[in-house]
């Protein structure tokens, strides 16, 4: 089996509103979608989803990045050579992990469909189901908006609500306690402040206040902070769970050594696909620290990678594949409905629909084998 050729789509997904973290507003996702054909007739579907904050990437450089190197490189090789086409990405683009994970999750649902198998089983096969229940993410607005969004996400069957924090801590603070008075105990809350705390002073603060509602607060303090990390985990009695700190299998390992984290927080975008979050993954799990598969907020294809992951590893305990419900336009058949993502196979299980990738895609070019 060789690859032939390589077509990249930017696309954009309109969201059904602004979605606002403590890093920056986002009115619509910018994606790039990777198809990989092969001379057998097998075509794999990958997904670039790019966040200039955490990767450092946009939609045009993911895009110029794998049409002028990555895909020229990968023509003519064997799909099924995914760690050592990986490595040879890695030698010759150092960074743009995006871009590096848009290939890749094309290889991997090349395999998935070259084995007539879902992916999950593939990797892992942990789960006798196919099928996660996903968080409604509460995007930060004012107390009062974010306490109607909680009850409305509970009336529509969520059980896990994770609610965006990291501006105002005094407001922070007035948004999971009123949060938390408004749902019922049953529902799991947790919070994530994206470093918008900045240090373990400001973080300690706010924690005092609310603990007792959560069951994980993310990435309380900035990435590099990793003493203000180790210090929180001292000081309070919920776990702190690393998300910017840890991109790679040997941030982690830095993580794990120091006593950093509690659980990780594990992104194919920022890993640069499955190959490095499976890494990261075991390094958790030889600590005894479990993971979570988190979402920068992926169409059909990212999330479905997403799902597979998650089902493959039993230390994965938690997901955020929470794309397809914050989107009005799906390009995929990927089966959702609230709180549940299920998938099938082979490989990733989902095709794309033409006429809405049609509309959506901003650009569209082929590099393929001469």
């Amino acid at each position: 089996m060789r690859i032939e050729r390589v077509t990249v789509h930017q696309y954009d997904i309109p969201l059904e509103e602004p979605f606002v973290t403590a890093l920056k507003p986002i009115p619509e996702l910018e994606r790039v979608l990777i198809e990989i054909e092969t001379d057998v007739g097998i075509t794999g579907l990958g997904e670039a989803a790019p966040a200039y904050e955490v990767t450092g990437e946009t939609q045009r450089s993911t895009a110029a990045v794998i049409e002028d190197v990555l895909a020229p490189l990968i023509l003519d090789t064997n799909p099924l050579n995914i760690e050592r086409i990986v490595g040879d990405m890695a030698a010759l683009v150092d960074g743009s992990r995006t871009a590096h994970a848009g290939i890749e999750l094309a290889l991997q649902d090349i395999r998935g469909k070259a084995a007539e198998m879902p992916l999950y089983q593939l990797l892992g096969g942990n789960a006798t189901e196919p099928v996660i229940d996903v968080p409604k993410v509460l995007s930060i607005k004012d107390p009062d908006e974010m306490v109607a969004d909680a009850i409305d996400a509970v009336e529509a069957g969520y059980e896990q609500i994770k609610i965006k924090v990291g501006s105002k801590p005094e407001t922070d603070i007035e948004r999971v306690k009123q949060i938390a008075a408004a749902v019922p105990e049953s529902v799991s809350l947790k919070a994530d402040a994206n470093q918008g705390w900045g240090d373990a002073k400001t973080a300690l603060c706010a924690l005092r206040e609310i603990t007792e509602y959560l069951d994980v607060i993310e990435q309380p303090v900035v990435k590099e902070n990793v003493d203000d990390l180790i210090a929180l985990r001292d000081r309070v009695d919920i776990p702190v769970m690393p998300d910017e700190s840890v991109e790679t299998a040997s941030d982690c390992l830095a993580l794990v050594n120091r006593g950093a984290g509690d659980i990780y927080n594990i992104k194919l975008m920022k890993t640069g696909g499955i190959e490095e979050a499976i890494r990261v993954n075991t390094v958790a799990e030889a600590d005894d620290r479990p993971t979570q598969i988190g979402s920068m907020v992926e169409g059909g294809v990212g999330t479905a990678a997403g799902v597979h992951f998650c089902l493959a590893f039993e230390n994965v305990i938690w997901n955020e594949m929470v794309g397809p419900f914050m989107t009005t336009a799906n390009i995929t058949n990927l089966d959702f409905s609230v709180p549940e993502i299920s998938v099938k196979g082979p490989g990733f299980g989902v095709e794309i629909d033409r006429d809405d990738l049609d509309e959506l895609r901003t650009d569209r070019r082929v590099i393929e084998r001469q």
